[in-house]
């Protein structure tokens, strides 16, 4: 999601950053007043965007085919006041952890306010008109009714996702100031962001076997396979997973050398999540998520032909 901070308000427009399914950019004249129909509009968009993948909208910003153009922005804070109040109690039932928040864009103390909605599991929401509404083609449309089943199902599922992956830089062997060998030890972690507690998921990792050290104790034990050039390790959830719980699933060891570069470059490590009501793929391009002093290694960094002993 943009953040909601100065920052954030200059990457909208630096980017040009187009309204989306999970992006909205609305003018300061439709929070003019704090009236039914604006309380309708403004209930309907948020509840929207909780019922679908959250996101995040800015008020007091023109757009033209969805492209931010312009700041408008807003002088009243009663105007922010009210919209507050509003997101607390017109839309039901409450959506947890829904944010709005200022940005001053001058002296005089006006702002532009950003909402941001999360993808809620406590969905679905109903709008102040009593009915749901949901993200579609950028635009704010009424459910269908197995649509609104299926939102009150999954509310009480357990749902198991990737929550961030670290200790992802590089611990090099050097000689003459050059790579011998460069060693990531990345620890990565789940969350339940789920609406009930995961007493079973189960984690595997498929790593490229010449990038792999299979001696690293963390990951010794639980050796499931070789497939296709990876070896595969398979990690039993060993506690139940309560509700915004997160935890380290996954701690490899892997080896790069001159010798495996070329596999480093286009190599890629594949997560599987197996839990009670799905199952979840996570693919990371080795390049891409392991780096040296924050920048991507290069194979003319290695010591030629260097071979581990």
């Amino acid at each position: 999601m943009v953040a909601i901070t100065q920052q954030g308000l200059e990457d909208v427009f630096r980017f040009k950053l187009k309204s989306s399914l999970i992006l909205e950019y609305v003018p300061a004249k439709a929070l003019a007043s704090c009236n039914e129909k604006t309380a309708l509009f403004f209930s309907s968009l948020i509840s929207s965007f909780a019922n679908a993948n959250g996101g995040t909208i800015f008020i007091g910003i023109k757009s033209s085919r969805g492209i931010p153009k312009t700041i408008e922005p807003l002088t009243d804070t009663k105007l922010f006041d009210w919209l507050c109040l509003l997101v607390e109690t017109e839309i039901m039932p409450t959506i947890s952890n829904c944010c709005v928040d200022k940005i001053v864009v001058s002296d005089n103390g006006d702002f532009v306010i950003g909402v941001t909605v999360p993808n809620s599991h406590t969905a679905p929401h109903m709008s102040s008109d009593k009915r749901f509404y949901k993200r579609c083609d950028c635009k704010t449309v009424l459910m269908e009714e197995y649509e609104i089943r299926d939102l009150y199902i999954k509310g009480k599922r357990p749902q198991i996702e990737l929550f961030g992956v670290t200790n992802t830089a590089g611990i090099p062997i050097l000689s003459g100031g050059r790579f011998q060998t460069v060693n990531f030890y990345p620890r990565f972690m789940v969350k339940n962001t789920g609406g009930c507690v995961e007493q079973f998921y189960k984690v595997e990792i498929s790593i490229p076997t010449a990038l792999n050290n299979p001696n690293f104790n963390t990951m010794a034990d639980n050796f499931s396979r070789f497939d296709d050039g990876f070896t595969v390790y398979s990690f039993q959830g060993k506690t139940a997973l309560f509700q915004g719980e997160i935890a380290t699933v996954v701690e490899p060891n892997i080896v790069v050398t001159q010798e495996t570069f070329p596999i480093f470059d286009q190599g890629e490590i594949i997560l599987k999540f197996f839990f009670s009501s799905g199952v979840q793929t996570k693919t990371f391009h080795c390049k891409e998520l392991f780096l040296y002093r924050n920048k991507p290694i290069l194979a003319s960094e290695f010591v030629e032909n260097c071979i581990e002993n």
